[in-house]
Order: C-alpha cells, then sequence, then structure tokens
C-alpha cells in the first residue's frame, strides 16, 4: 500500500488539491449567497421605509417614489409573506394623511391584489 502511495504521489497531490480548491469555492459561494440575502433583506426595507414616508438620509420621499417603491416590492418576492402581513393587518387609512391615502394607498391594495 505504501509503495502504492509513493507511486502515485503526484495523483494524489492533485486530488489534495482539487478538494482544497472545491471547499473553498464552496464556501466562497455560501458566503456570496450570505452577503447578497443581506443586501436584498436591506433593500426590501428600504423600500418599507420609503413606502412609509421616510429615506434613508432622513429626507422625505415624494408620492411617486413612494409609488415607485411599492411596485419594486415585486422584485422581492421572498417577502410576499411578509409583505401581506405588514399591509393588510395595518389601519393605513387612519394612520397616513390624505394625499397619501388617495395617492399610494390604492397601489399597496393592487399590489396586495397581485401577490395574492
Amino acid at each position: 500500500m505504501l509503495e502504492f502511495i509513493t507511486q502515485n504521489s503526484s495523483f494524489f497531490s492533485v486530488i489534495i488539491v482539487t478538494f482544497s480548491g472545491l471547499f473553498a469555492v464552496v464556501k466562497w459561494v455560501d458566503s456570496r449567497n450570505s452577503e447578497l440575502k443581506e443586501k436584498r433583506y436591506k433593500t426590501y426595507m428600504d423600500l418599507i421605509s420609503i413606502i412609509s414616508g421616510k429615506r434613508n438620509d432622513g429626507g422625505t420621499p415624494n408620492l411617486t417614489e413612494q409609488i415607485a417603491a411599492i411596485w419594486f416590492l415585486l422584485e422581492y418576492r421572498e417577502y410576499d409573506e411578509v409583505t401581506k402581513k405588514i399591509f393588510e393587518n395595518s389601519d393605513l387609512k387612519e394612520m397616513a394623511n390624505e394625499p397619501w391615502v388617495k395617492h399610494v394607498l390604492p397601489h399597496i391594495e393592487k399590489l396586495l391584489a397581485e401577490i395574492k
């Protein structure tokens, strides 16, 4: 057995290097997927903030930005259940001002109908 290993040491070296490289690639892919998932969550939460009337820079988004943010939520289908819970189980008509209720809320209702 020892003679077989010494005669084929270059073959075993290639196997070891291949498995090491494969392990590194798998770890990198896993790490990258985690980063992308975290970025998607942050972007989703940024959209929710815009819809609720706050931007990351502290400014107030206009109605067009809020409507656009609503429709961009369709790009985050993995959060559909959360989106439904956020918008279906809140009293948005009572919490928001009249222009928001008139212009933004109908788009939220259309979004909810589309993701159901």
